[in-house]
């Protein structure tokens, strides 16, 4: 009972979705401030499916053993592609003037390529990592009572750790490692709800969008 509840947290909050997932929210806050929804399309395919699709082909051609990505070694590879499909995402909404959107995108950026240099020696969670960095933008974007969703990161641990997936500083150190990043990037970037309100009046203006 407690490890199929464990697999059922584990798939729920798969990063598989949650990535998609806060990109769609970051688009989508976006959008609501100005920036256009085929821009978002684009982001969504290049930053969402198109990764979604090659982690589908390597598990196809068994590059990849399992939906976990267990073996470390095997992660590399899947990761080291993300890396490079957000890199363009944030490179394209630079180059189109969408330069809140670009902050929060670089940013995510940096997560990824902080926790794929880690992962070349060890085992880091993206699970939690993910999870606790989605509560974190929500708490920041949205105000601190989306924090209790801290509750639901604590849980993702848990299962992770029961089903053997991680140990649980690899645990503990995913959640708070890329929460730190997300709340630290905030404050260095400059992004905030007034940023965001400040960039859609320029869109209206027509002078970026």
């Amino acid at each position: 009972m407690k490890k199929s509840f464990a697999i059922v947290i584990s798939r729920l909050f798969d990063p598989v979705w949650l990535i998609p997932g806060m990109l769609a929210l970051a688009a989508g806050w976006s959008l609501i401030n100005g920036l256009r929804w085929r821009f978002i399309l684009i982001l969504l395919l290049i930053d969402g499916l198109i990764p979604f699709l090659y982690f589908v082909h390597l598990l196809s051609t068994k590059e990849v053993s399992d939906w976990d990505t267990t073996k470390r070694e095997q992660r590399v590879k899947l990761y080291g592609f993300t890396l490079a499909a957000h890199s363009i995402g944030a490179i394209l909404a630079l180059l189109l003037g969408k330069i809140v959107l670009a902050k929060i995108l670089f940013l995510f950026l940096i997560l990824a390529a902080v926790f794929t240099l880690i992962t070349l020696r060890w085992k880091i969670s993206i699970h939690t990592g993910v999870s606790s960095a989605a509560v974190v933008f929500l708490g920041l974007l949205f105000g601190a009572h989306w924090l209790w969703l801290f509750l639901i990161v604590a849980i993702v641990a848990w299962a992770r750790v029961i089903l053997k997936k991680h140990t649980f500083w690899q645990a503990i150190i995913g959640a708070g490692l890329a929460g730190g990043i997300i709340a630290l990037g905030f404050y260095v970037l400059g992004i905030n709800s007034e940023s965001a309100i400040n960039s859609s009046r320029i869109c209206i203006l027509g002078k970026w969008c």
